[in-house]
């Protein structure tokens, strides 16, 4: 079945507007950024609405291209895997988000802000990657 490119650029388009919001952050330091409690709030829910993005536009292109159905985010990745929809590598990097925005939605109060921070430092440049190599799929 063919592929609503809308539908994906509106997932893409989520994922960069709020990777670039995370970006402007990011160039604060992180005792500034640790010691707001706002800046913290917005860059989980930054995290929260790219992980669901992306894992919708995985969701998607395996139900269209793949006839695949998969039962809740973390299935995704596995079976994005198994279809080979991205590289291997790449979703590796970015399953660990799905995981954070499990715990930021069920257990927030559990989420220790200097890791949090650090892992989003460390794995920013995979949400470019994912919409680069979405695009190039489509």
């Amino acid at each position: 079945m063919q592929l609503d490119k809308e539908r994906i650029e509106r997932y893409l388009d989520q994922v960069a507007s709020e990777t670039t919001d995370l970006q402007l952050i990011m160039g604060k330091s992180d005792d500034d950024i640790l010691s707001d409690r706002h800046i913290i709030k917005g860059l989980k829910y930054s995290t929260i609405v790219i992980a669901e993005a992306i894992a919708s536009t995985l969701q998607y292109i395996l139900a269209k291209r793949h006839n695949v159905v998969v039962d809740g985010y973390t299935e995704v990745f596995k079976k994005s895997k198994e279809n080979q929809v991205l590289a291997s590598e790449l979703l590796d990097r970015l399953q660990p988000f799905i995981a954070f925005r499990n715990m930021l939605v069920h257990h927030y109060w559990r989420v220790n802000d200097t890791v949090f921070l650090k892992n989003l430092r460390d794995g920013q440049e995979d949400f470019r990657l994912f919409i680069r190599d979405i695009r190039k799929k489509i």
